[in-house]
């Protein structure tokens, strides 16, 4: 739904949209598919803007980092050394603007 959203530069169902997915996040955040669906948001959408998944997915690891970055598939993740490694450095670092 965000993708289709994102294409027809609707705002209000980009911002329902990535609601509904933090939602999600919370819920599943410790999930071994976290991975996987941080790959599949940073291959599927744009850079971060204000409704953005991205976001959301920076965000629920940069506040549970603890345990988190502890767990394989998280560091390996990382190592990939994408646009989500740049974005969490970032957000952790203090940088809530994102990448300049």
């Amino acid at each position: 739904m965000f993708a289709l959203a994102d294409m027809l530069r609707i705002d209000e169902l980009k911002l329902i949209a990535c609601k509904k997915f933090e939602r999600q996040l919370e819920q599943h955040w410790i999930s071994d598919t976290l991975p996987d669906c941080i790959r599949e948001v940073y291959s599927t959408t744009n850079d971060i803007d204000s409704n953005s998944m991205r976001i959301a997915v920076v965000n629920t690891v940069a506040f549970r980092k603890d345990v988190l970055v502890q767990k394989g598939p998280v560091q390996d993740l990382i190592r990939e050394a994408g646009d989500f490694a740049v974005d969490l450095v970032l957000k952790i670092a203090g940088n809530s603007s994102g990448r300049g």
